[in-house]
């Protein structure tokens, strides 16, 4: 039962897994997660490795959407600490879904709920390579840069303004919500609780992952209206 079944039917996808709870497929997800960003962010420095040599690179900054980060240690520093994130994402809503549905006397294994949590990441793949794909694009063919100012310019222009990464970032929120309602399924599958239960369960991650959407689109209406620049 391949990955499409994980979209079209997911209660169906989690239940074939519930006596044979495997992690190599949910650790794969997560790993691709950052393999993806990390391979981007090398690009990105790549690309300014000759500025790098040039100026002082503790003044140097990096900005691209909604990241600012300043280069080169803070930002080499940013790229190793990418796969951490979404290995605590992982292992954080793995952690908060088993607590709470032990309050409603919830069955099964931590490692069920962890492989299934693992296995709802897979909807952010999609944003995540699109970004990646974007991203690396553009930095392949940016020009040489003379000075910080030149690269914050023609980040704001080339980068942030570009309509295939506005799209992306556009949609991105739409499989987030994807990925946290996949999380309930989860809970509801992993641990043998009703759907309210799952909710519950659930919920503290959920609402978070609701409020980032939501957020994201709120930033989009504030540049929409000159409220933020």
């Amino acid at each position: 039962m391949g990955l499409s079944t994980l979209v079209t039917d997911p209660r169906t996808f989690f239940e074939h897994r519930r006596e044979d709870p495997s992690l190599v497929g949910p650790a794969l997800v997560v790993a691709l997660h950052g393999i993806m960003v990390l391979a981007t962010s090398a690009v990105i420095l790549r690309s300014l490795g000759g500025l790098l040599d040039g100026v002082d690179t503790g003044s140097l900054v990096y900005a691209a959407g909604d990241q600012r980060v300043a280069a080169p240690r803070e930002f080499v520093l940013s790229l190793g600490a990418t796969p951490v994130v979404y290995l605590v994402l992982w292992v954080g809503v793995a952690v908060v879904v088993y607590l709470v549905s032990v309050y409603f006397d919830g069955e099964g294994p931590f490692r069920r709920v962890l492989a299934f949590v693992g296995w709802s990441l897979v909807p952010t793949l999609v944003p995540t390579l699109a970004v990646s794909v974007v991203i690396t694009a553009l930095f392949v063919d940016a020009p040489t840069f003379a000075s910080e100012t030149a690269v914050e310019e023609w980040v704001r222009t080339s980068v942030a303004g570009n309509p295939a990464y506005t799209a992306v970032r556009l949609v991105r929120p739409l499989f987030t919500l994807w990925m946290a309602y996949l999380w309930i399924v989860a809970a509801e599958c992993a641990r043998g609780l009703t759907r309210r239960q799952a909710l519950v369960a659930a919920g503290l991650p959920v609402a978070l992952a609701v409020l980032n959407a939501l957020g994201t689109y709120v930033g989009f209406a504030a540049q929409a209206l000159g409220i933020v620049p």
